[in-house]
């Protein structure tokens, strides 16, 4: 039975991990073809027109990149995966900012523009609770992804922005509205149970993954970080903590 299907991946929440599951997928069933696109820098909405490879003569497609909803996801078997606004915040931040950003220059334009409002480093220290609610405070910092991704409203892949978009009531209503157009939208708390409803879409029995965590952080210094300001990441991404309650009831 032909099948297409789509995971929309939100940056910063088990992208490594689903990945491994999909190459079992295809080692288990030469059926299944796995096709990987995005746009440079931008988590734009999904188009085919991003996938340099679209044979769709195999009978199991799987589409997957850095996309937000858009029209042509209604054609598809729709999935995606989300994860607690703090830990999103806290993990995105770090991770584009010392391995993107420090390690190999990506986002230089917008972090330079940042540095000339605000002079800032990031260190994985106790320093960084005092940096950290100046760039919310000054919207230096992508908001409600979640949201954003499921409204089909596109933005800056890399998170730390010269000038965030803030959404509207309205925005917000389409992302809940568009939430119907899912077969199920899982959490990074429990990759397993969102695998074995996704593997319940094609002909296989069991797969195989591994969690993968590439960049570890002090748990101590996490743990500061949402002692102190989890209050302020959560008002900061207010429609992601709304629509993620929603999700949680509707895809339990």
């Amino acid at each position: 039975m032909k099948k297409n299907i789509l995971f929309l991946h939100i940056p910063k929440t088990a992208g490594q991990t689903i990945r491994s599951a999909f190459n079992d997928m295809l080692k288990k069933n030469t059926d299944i073809d796995l096709h990987t696109g995005a746009s440079e820098g931008l988590v734009d909405q999904f188009s085919l027109n991003y996938f340099n490879k679209k044979n769709l003569n195999k009978d199991i497609n799987i589409f997957t990149g850095h996309f937000v909803f858009s029209e042509a996801c209604k054609n598809f078997d729709l999935f995606s995966i989300v994860r607690n606004p703090i830990n999103l915040f806290i993990s995105s931040l770090y991770f584009f900012y010392l391995e993107k950003y420090k390690r190999v220059n990506l986002n230089s334009k917008s972090i330079k523009m940042i540095k000339k409002k605000l002079n800032f480093d990031l260190e994985l220290s106790n320093n960084d609770l005092k940096i950290m609610p100046k760039l919310i405070e000054n919207n230096f910092v992508n908001s409600n992804i979640i949201t954003k991704t499921i409204a089909g409203i596109p933005y800056e892949k890399y998170y730390l922005v010269h000038e965030d978009y803030k959404l509207e009531e309205e925005d917000y209503l389409k992302a809940k509205e568009n939430l119907k157009y899912f077969k199920h939208i899982g959490n990074v708390e429990n990759v397993e149970n969102f695998l074995k409803i996704l593997i319940s879409y094609v002909p296989l029995n069991s797969i195989n993954y591994r969690s993968m965590n590439i960049f570890k952080k002090d748990k101590i210094l996490i743990q500061n970080i949402k002692n102190s300001i989890g209050d302020m990441i959560k008002d900061y991404n207010y429609y992601d903590t709304k629509l993620l309650e929603i999700i949680k009831t509707k895809f339990n």
